[in-house]
């Protein structure tokens, strides 16, 4: 019984821990929020990607596989970048320049063919400069948690 239990807990870890990234960017600097598909069997008009900002904002969108802007909230106009020749790699990930106070919490890159949402923790820092991807620490705590009581059964 404590076997299930445990498995079924370093389960739901792992799958927290794989599908979010944690970043870290400075204002006015740039920051690459990671967003990819296992899939990489994709035709141009079948991919539909959809960058959301704490799960209204719409920050980015990529329609049949063109970048769209036209229901861009304004806060992001000229700020929001994919690398549309990652595409059919499956890379969807998003670049946010000149970094704000207000671009901080979680983004989320809905990939509709795949059914896959992951999402990124984006912290801002005062400070000038271009700090793009910096993966934290803390993402490994989980597993650190779950050895600890594996150790004692």
């Amino acid at each position: 019984m404590r076997t299930s239990i445990c498995i079924c807990v370093f389960a739901v870890l792992i799958n927290k821990v794989c599908l979010q990234a944690t970043v870290k960017g400075n204002i006015g600097g740039f920051a690459v929020l990671p967003c990819s598909s296992i899939d990489n069997h994709l035709k141009y008009e079948d991919i539909t990607v959809y960058w959301r900002h704490n799960s209204s904002q719409n920050v980015y969108d990529i329609i049949e596989g063109k970048g769209s802007m036209e229901k861009q909230d304004p806060a992001y106009k000229n700020r929001a970048e994919t690398f549309p020749e990652e595409y059919m790699k499956g890379n969807f990930s998003l670049k946010l320049n000149k970094l704000q106070y207000s671009d901080t919490g979680k983004y989320i890159c809905y990939i509709t063919k795949t059914h896959q949402n992951p999402s990124t923790q984006l912290f801002i820092e005062g400070g000038k400069g271009n700090q793009g991807v910096e993966t934290r620490a803390e993402r490994i705590v989980p597993f650190l948690i779950l050895f600890y009581i594996l150790h004692f059964i």
